[in-house]
């Protein structure tokens, strides 16, 4: 089961990085509550802390990388980061349908986003379920 919780880590990731990768191409800030970011240098500089419209913030995905790899290649996975994994999953299904363009790839599919948004929160999801389980 921890290997599994690390595969949906890494799966979730790439949709992640291939989300901060949008974002940064087509200037997509997060939708974050009481933060306007004015410019595309601005939500560049700022993805570290608060992300982008597509992705969990950089620092975030970092953690989920490492976590990620630890259930994948330690010899006994960790159980801490099945956890760390879990509380991010379930941080970023709440974050997901905050985002405004989240929202719209339901309304109006396309194939680049759409994939992105609902692979990415579904993925996210089953990370928040399964990260929690592990070891109960």
């Amino acid at each position: 089961m921890m290997r599994i919780v690390g595969a949906i880590g890494v799966a979730q990731l790439v949709l992640g990085i291939l989300g901060l990768r949008k974002a940064y191409r087509e200037g997509l800030p997060g939708d974050v509550p009481g933060v306007r970011i004015r410019s595309v240098d601005e939500m560049r500089r700022r993805h570290w802390i608060e992300g982008t419209s597509l992705s969990a913030p950089t620092a975030m995905l970092a953690v989920q990388g490492a976590a990620s790899v630890a259930l994948l290649v330690a010899p006994k996975p960790p159980v801490l980061a099945a956890r760390v994994l879990g509380v991010l999953g379930a941080i970023m299904s709440i974050g997901y349908p905050i985002e405004r363009v989240w929202r719209e790839s339901l309304v109006t599919p396309d194939r680049e986003t759409t994939p992105l948004t609902v692979g990415g929160f579904l993925l996210a999801l089953k990370l928040a379920v399964l990260g929690w389980s592990v070891g109960r």
